[in-house]
């Protein structure tokens, strides 16, 4: 699709349901007021954006980032960079450019969780507003993030299982990870008190009256308000849905590439990679505001 021109920006779609290009920004410099406008209207209208060609130090990156709200900071502190504790280091080198062994915790824990749909934050009360990703290193293949689009995933669902979900709610917990990766260390007793369950609706309505499936592969594993075995094939079912080839978004990551996206109403996960090869993203985290409501 041929590009064109939002305020001094150029943008391209990269997907019929979700995902926008935009060129012709420099994000490591300040940016007016009208620029700032801009991007916040095609963010919300197409979830995903993404910014090539970029080349931001850490403090550029939460520069930008508090464009858009307040940053959060993860619980796990073996993955914050020792500068800048609002950046989470998405690596298998450390910050002295040494290679992680395969069999590294944290090497694990980004092969294995990551690729596991999910939405970040969603364990917390208050859940993550959005997530930002700059690529420092990419591998030679493999190692893409896919996005998926739960706003339109939901309004295509059957009338019949929109029913069903009414009322229903899910149980998000971090220490449900090592449910799904159990060679990861168990949660330190200070990681558990910063990260008690939450409960969230299955249908999430936005501020602006959208709905959204609210779901996750690697912090919840059932639908709530059922007996356990319905409520996991239904989890199934949902994850299955939301994550069909026109509702997700694909992007094949080079150096530079900046990736702002809305938690709220998508999904993500990274495909496998071969953990022999270099890969190193930073990631900075906007804190929610809404508590997420049927």
């Amino acid at each position: 699709m041929a590009q064109r021109a939002v305020s001094s920006l150029q943008t391209r779609k990269v997907h019929p349901a979700i995902g926008l290009e935009i060129t012709g920004l420099n994000l490591s410099g300040p940016l007016d007021r009208s620029t700032i406008d801009a991007i916040k209207e095609l963010w919300r209208n197409y979830l995903v954006l993404v910014f090539p060609n970029q080349s931001l130090t850490e403090a550029q990156q939460i520069a930008f980032s508090e464009h858009f709200g307040n940053l959060d900071i993860t619980i796990e502190d073996d993955k914050k960079s020792s500068k800048n504790p609002e950046v989470l280091r998405i690596a298998n080198v450390d910050e002295r450019g040494q290679k992680l062994h395969v069999n590294h915790p944290i090497q694990r824990y980004f092969s294995t969780l990551t690729a596991l749909w999910h939405t970040d934050g969603s364990y917390r009360a208050v859940p993550s507003y959005a997530s930002m990703l700059h690529a420092l290193e990419v591998t030679p293949e493999g190692g893409e993030t896919c996005f998926a689009n739960a706003i339109a995933a939901y309004e295509a669902l059957p009338d019949d299982i929109k029913r069903q979900l009414e009322g229903k709610h899910m149980v998000h917990a971090y220490e449900f990870t090592r449910h799904f990766e159990n060679r990861l260390p168990p949660l330190s007793e200070e990681e558990r008190h910063q990260s008690p369950p939450a409960t969230h609706p299955v249908v999430r309505t936005h501020a602006d009256r959208r709905k959204s499936l609210y779901i996750s592969g690697n912090v919840a594993y059932y639908v709530g308000g059922m007996p356990l075995e319905e409520g996991k094939q239904l989890h199934k079912y949902l994850l299955d849905w939301v994550t069909q080839p026109q509702f997700v978004y694909q992007h094949r990551w080079s150096v530079g590439d900046v990736v702002l996206w809305d938690n709220r109403p998508t999904l993500h996960r990274v495909l496998p990679y071969d953990p022999s090869h270099r890969r190193a993203l930073q990631r900075t985290e906007l804190k929610g505001t809404e508590i997420p409501r049927a």
